[in-house]
């Protein structure tokens, strides 16, 4: 039986080379404030489907006729995703990155570290509320100082 695919493949479009040189980079501390940044950045792209599971890789192949080819499309697609798999990489602090060192898509990555981080944990929300506890202006400025207090109270947000 004979398979017949009417995909259009747009070989003319090149791949796009992310720079995420601006986002701040992943600590255990800042997930919401990194996820954000890349979120919105990858958005604007039109690539956010590759980390967050939307966009999934055409087939490998295609057969028209009894004859199966490579399909351009899968590898193209393949290819983007390592480069945003690449440029995440570059956005997280080494301790991260080791966190992330056996997935082999951006989706796993975005994966990992969601459900590393965005994850409720007693430990992790005692650990926030101590760090809010901790917080003295001292000589920090009032911007550095109210920055503090948001990123620790939007963390305790996204934990529930």
């Amino acid at each position: 039986m004979s398979t017949t695919s009417a995909e259009t493949v747009d070989t003319t479009s090149s791949l796009l080379n992310i720079n995420m040189s601006n986002i701040t980079k992943l600590t255990s501390l800042n997930y919401l404030t990194w996820k954000l940044q890349i979120h919105a950045l990858l958005d604007g792209y039109d690539l956010a489907g590759h980390v967050d599971g939307s966009s999934t890789p055409p087939s490998a192949t295609l057969t028209t006729n009894n004859i199966t080819s490579e399909n351009p499309a899968y590898k193209k697609w393949i290819r983007q995703d390592k480069l945003i798999y690449s440029a995440l990489l570059g956005t997280m602090s080494p301790s991260v990155q080791a966190l992330v060192s056996r997935t082999t898509t951006s989706a796993e990555i975005w994966h990992t570290v969601a459900s590393t981080y965005a994850k409720p944990s007693r430990g992790h929300v005692q650990q926030l509320k101590q760090q809010l506890e901790q917080i003295k202006k001292g000589d920090k400025t009032i911007d550095e100082y109210l920055q503090s207090l948001t990123t620790r109270f939007d963390q305790l947000a996204l934990l529930g």
